[in-house]
């Protein structure tokens, strides 16, 4: 009690050092959450749009009952969905976007969606953040296009996190595109891989036994060019976590000063110096308790909403963002709270075994 009224009384200068060691914790927490976000992709690839590990496309030589046979054949293939891709014309626009059919009805494919519904009935289709913003619709709106010389009108039921073609890219199925061309053929497949397969040895084994009649590249990952921000990230921590030290220091300098004013009065109760260290430490304590809830607390939406509005700009849409779990955010804001507690014993303990006359002096 002792401890939690010297750290809280002095309310403005109190608020003040909470704040000042909430902010290099804050931005922790939003690089640990940036980290966590890079990690996903990694991880988790089927949760931002990279369902498929695998795009295969079969020369005109291999039909598409062969090609799918020869794909599903291999054990470590989980899914292999046909589809195609080509290029569509929207009213007042310029450029093209891409008009996917991946998929069946039947076997749909396992679009990672942020917002809406799958796209299961007729004419219905998943659309990324890009498309939306480019014709500036929503989800819930039909939109035209025309593929060739052929007219497309697609009901948008669902946003899709699209990491490719900065999210200009509506897809349905290509049950749907085959509506208006019955003689639509597969021209690629997507497959989805078993866990722990290697998608460049299923690539090779793929390659062999086509004998050149497949084309199979790995899916491209965007995280891959952003590897090495992971060595930017932790240095921007280790930097933080300095600023941090130094500020602690300084509020606990702080403390140790305060309390040499009440070191007589508790000297004469009869608490011992292991007992006035006591009230020094969980002063220090209770402050950098309060910072880490304060920064976790503040931080958490804060990183939510940048990364969230990054992916919005680059057109993959918002839905990205993964924050540290529960067990990381324990551990930091321990190891931050023991950290306080470390750096203060030291010099709460000198403070409290000064001679009586010295503490005179110094209040004098």
């Amino acid at each position: 009690m002792l401890g939690w009224h010297q750290a809280f009384t002095r309310r403005p200068r109190s608020l003040a050092t909470v704040v000042r060691l909430a902010l290099p914790l804050l931005l922790i927490v939003v690089a640990m959450s940036a980290w966590t976000t890079i990690d996903r992709f990694h991880s988790r690839p089927d949760e931002v749009g990279l369902a498929a590990a695998l795009t295969v496309r079969p020369d005109a030589g291999l039909g598409d009952s062969a090609a799918r046979s020869l794909l599903e054949g291999d054990p470590r293939v989980a899914a292999a969905y046909p589809g195609v891709e080509v290029a569509a014309l929207v009213p007042g626009q310029t450029a093209t976007i891409a008009l996917r059919g991946l998929g069946t009805r039947q076997d749909p494919y396992p679009y990672a969606l942020a917002e809406g519904r799958p796209a299961r009935g007729p004419d219905e289709a998943v659309a990324g953040q890009g498309l939306l913003d480019l014709l500036d619709v929503r989800v819930g709106d039909w939109v035209r296009m025309t593929v060739g010389d052929q007219p497309q009108i697609l009901h948008i039921v669902g946003r899709s996190i699209e990491p490719e073609n900065a999210g200009r890219v509506i897809s349905t199925s290509l049950d749907t595109l085959r509506e208006n061309d019955p003689g639509l053929r597969a021209t690629l497949y997507q497959l989805r891989l078993r866990p722990g397969a290697d998608p460049h040895e299923v690539a090779d084994a793929l390659s062999r036994a086509a004998h050149g009649h497949l084309d199979v590249h790995p899916a491209v990952n965007p995280a891959d060019g952003l590897s090495p921000l992971r060595g930017v990230v932790a240095g921007l921590i280790a930097i933080l976590a300095l600023i941090g030290i130094v500020e602690l220091l300084t509020a606990i300098g702080g403390t140790v000063r305060e309390g040499e004013r009440d070191l007589l009065a508790l000297k004469a109760i009869g608490l011992s110096p292991r007992q006035i260290t006591g009230i020094t430490v969980t002063a220090t304590v209770c402050t950098a308790l309060a910072a880490v809830c304060v920064g976790t607390a503040l931080g958490l939406p804060l990183a939510h909403w940048l990364i969230d509005a990054q992916g919005r700009s680059s057109g993959i849409g918002a839905g990205l963002a993964q924050i540290p779990s529960p067990l990381l955010l324990v551990l930091f804001g321990a190891a931050a709270v023991l950290g306080a507690a470390a750096l203060a014993a030291l010099p709460a303990s000198r403070a409290a075994r000064r001679r009586l006359a010295d503490t005179l002096s110094a209040v004098t």
